[in-house]
């Protein structure tokens, strides 16, 4: 491998990570402003994919389902998600995105979508391309690591 190339990838790498802590940050300031935890926020974040059930969002967010019921009487109280049967399976119950989250979505991250969105408007198909595999290949990396690091199952404490 070049040296300019591994330059790059050094770069990229950093360039990610920095990433990651920006929005990392961001998120925190939405939570703080906004009187949300991480659960609550990955839980409305999850949400946006559109309805899902209590089980499907504990997966998710990594909780237990009485932590979960917990969370979402919380986000339900303060008008951000709500809860319906499941109309194939009245068994189940359906949380899905409620006004309060669709209104923080618009206030918060409707404008990160638009500037996104113009800033991806600078590239060409072919470059849109290799970023969006970039980022999927990334993900998977993550994922991948997150797993295994579970799985290990490190001490909390030293």
């Amino acid at each position: 491998m070049s040296s300019d190339k591994q330059t790059l990838i050094g770069e990229l790498g950093t360039a990610i990570m920095r990433w990651q802590d920006q929005t990392q940050k961001f998120d925190e300031l939405v939570g703080h402003i906004y009187g949300l935890g991480p659960s609550e926020r990955l839980c409305l974040s999850f949400l946006v994919q559109g309805p899902q059930t209590a089980s499907a969002i504990a997966r998710e967010i990594r909780l237990t389902p009485a932590a979960v019921t917990t969370l979402l009487d919380r986000l339900e109280q303060r008008g951000y998600v709500r809860r319906r049967p499941d109309p194939t399976d009245r068994r189940k119950v359906m949380v899905k995105s409620a006004a309060a989250a669709l209104e923080l979505v618009e206030a918060v991250y409707a404008p990160l979508a638009i500037a996104g969105a113009a800033m991806l408007d600078r590239y060409d198909v072919a470059e849109l391309n290799i970023v969006s595999r970039v980022i999927r290949d990334s993900m998977e990396i993550q994922e991948k690591a997150a797993r295994e690091l579970a799985e290990r199952g490190e001490p909390r404490s030293r």
